[in-house]
């Protein structure tokens, strides 16, 4: 895990905030819910997703940053895809956690890192995400299922567990294939936005294309965000 403290300005964060603010979302695992603003949420809801995410050229910026892409093309020793962009507010209010936010793996790609961003003040009782230092690289804790704390802890020590709580504007950089959950928030609402670097296109691929020239790719990244011409 790489943490970037103030990838963003926090002015920066509150204009992407309110920007994102004024979006339908729709709970991704009740998607018979429909869509609905935040505030009319309907109840029980965890995560309130916005779809129209991938069309916001100001989020194919931060996508492309050459901070990024740099990053990823080292850990992958190879040119990276910007596979998919998503952004979510968690949402409080619910006594038991649901789907991501156990403890679990990703198994997204071949290779794949993930860069995420606050775009509100998360604290310990706003659901900072949670991550297993190390555990992206041991044969620990395999199964492919949601894991409990207890059975994380077993496994690799409470004391290995980070809890990465931040202001608006820092982000950082995992491989996702290591052991994390979104805590359960217990009071405000959390918003996230989430890049997914891989070597290859992943089967969460950003389903909305945009049509229009790419942004510039300064470390030779290649966008799955875009339509090809």
């Amino acid at each position: 895990m790489t943490f970037m403290p103030g990838f963003i300005s926090p002015e920066r964060a509150t204009e992407l905030r309110e920007l994102l603010s004024r979006f339908e979302c729709q709970d991704p695992w009740k998607p018979e819910r429909g869509l609905f603003r935040l505030e009319h949420a309907p109840e029980g809801t965890h995560v309130a997703d916005i779809p129209e995410t991938p069309t916001i050229k100001a989020l194919h910026d931060i996508a492309f940053d050459e901070r990024l892409l740099n990053l990823a093309a080292r850990y992958f020793g190879c040119r990276p895809y910007v596979d998919s962009i998503q952004t979510w507010w968690s949402v409080s209010g619910n006594s038991e956690p649901e789907e991501a936010e156990n403890f679990h793996r990703d198994n997204d790609s071949i290779r794949f890192l993930k860069f995420f961003l606050y775009l509100t003040d998360v604290g310990e009782e706003n659901g900072p995400h949670r991550f297993v230092k190390g555990s992206h690289v041991e044969a620990k804790a395999l199964a492919r299922r949601r894991l409990t704390d207890a059975e994380v802890e077993e496994a690799f020590g409470a004391d290995r567990i980070l809890s990465m709580t931040g202001r608006a504007g820092d982000g950082f950089m995992e491989d996702t294939f290591g052991v994390h959950k979104g805590q359960l928030p217990r009071a405000g609402t959390r918003l996230l936005y989430q890049v997914r670097y891989s070597t290859m296109p992943t089967v969460f691929r950003s389903r909305i294309l945009v049509r229009g020239p790419q942004p510039p790719l300064a470390a030779g990244a290649d966008s799955l965000l875009h339509a090809r011409r």
